[in-house]
């Protein structure tokens, strides 16, 4: 079987996927009118809207980068919203028993009230079965991690820092965090520049640096998937899968050409979209976004 980006050609900001029960579910921040949306396929190429997956009670707006996290046979939703009284962001979690909903809300894991934004696009990370919330402040920008509960409802010690944003193309953002362990050395792959722009200063893409141990030191190697230039802008908020096949894809969404690589312009939004990722020693090879037709991934069940 081929595919051909993009596999969802609509709006789907900062995708999160899960395998779960033989089925594949994607996550979105919102897009009128479903909030927190979720589609299902069976392969990572063939996929069917599903709705809301989720609409915060305690929020009205700003409803971004979910990532749902299979745990102690429960579902956990991880997201931020911005909190109406401090018109910061927020990030909380709910619970529920299928990928699809319904999920109660849980708990604020962390208010945004020491930064000048908030806190947003966590992700969890266990280390010898210890959770860990890594996410990203938003002003001044910096990727944090901290030590979770044992039933994820809550954080404990202090933050450490993992990356901040000290290269030009990074345009002073470090985001949607994702880590992977190859070895005995952490990857730590980023979201860096800016989401939406026009053409010439399109920005956004998606980064690596490595690490000897979980809290660093993490050195920056550059840029690992970045627009074309001509058919794919702004690619990144990237999501990790490893099949059992073995295959490793990253899974992100993008901009195509039509119009300037925003909302109010652009006529889809930002796209789901996927790439292999293969390794090269120690490093991610360089992804050009793909936009001819490629092997799909190998499904084993």
């Amino acid at each position: 079987m081929m595919y051909t980006n993009p596999v969802w050609p609509k709006d789907f900001p900062d995708p999160f996927v899960i395998e779960w029960r033989k089925r594949f579910y994607a996550y979105a921040t919102e897009t009128p009118p479903y909030r927190f949306q979720v589609l299902e396929s069976p392969d990572l190429v063939h996929w069917t809207h599903r709705g809301t997956a989720f609409t915060p009670p305690w929020a009205q707006e700003h409803y971004w980068a979910p990532e749902v996290v299979a745990y102690r046979n429960r579902l956990y939703f991880l997201y931020s919203a911005l909190n109406p009284q401090t018109r910061k962001h927020d990030i909380a979690i709910a619970v529920g028993d299928h990928p699809v909903g319904p999920f109660q809300q849980s708990a604020l894991l962390v208010r945004g009230d020491d930064n000048r934004v908030g806190v947003i696009d966590a992700t969890i990370w266990f280390e010898a079965k210890v959770p860990y919330l890594i996410y990203s402040e938003e002003d001044p920008r910096r990727i944090v991690m901290r030590r979770m509960k044992d039933d994820l409802l809550g954080v404990e010690e202090e933050k450490v820092e993992l990356v901040r944003p000290d290269r030009d193309w990074e345009r002073g953002v470090t985001e949607a965090p994702t880590l992977i362990k190859r070895g005995r050395r952490y990857h730590l792959i980023y979201s860096a520049g800016w989401f939406q722009s026009n053409k010439q200063d399109a920005s956004y893409c998606v980064a690596h640096a490595v690490a000897p141990k979980l809290t660093g030191p993490y050195v920056k190697t550059g840029q690992i998937l970045t627009g074309d230039g001509k058919e794919v802008y702004g690619p990144g908020h990237q999501c990790y899968l490893k099949l059992r096949s073995g295959e490793e894809w990253l899974l992100y969404h993008g901009w195509d050409a039509q119009n300037e690589p925003r909302y109010g312009s652009n006529p889809l939004g930002r796209t789901l979209r996927l790439d292999r990722l293969e390794w090269s020693e120690d490093r991610p090879r360089v992804i050009v976004p793909s936009v001819t037709p490629l092997p799909a991934p190998r499904i084993v069940r």
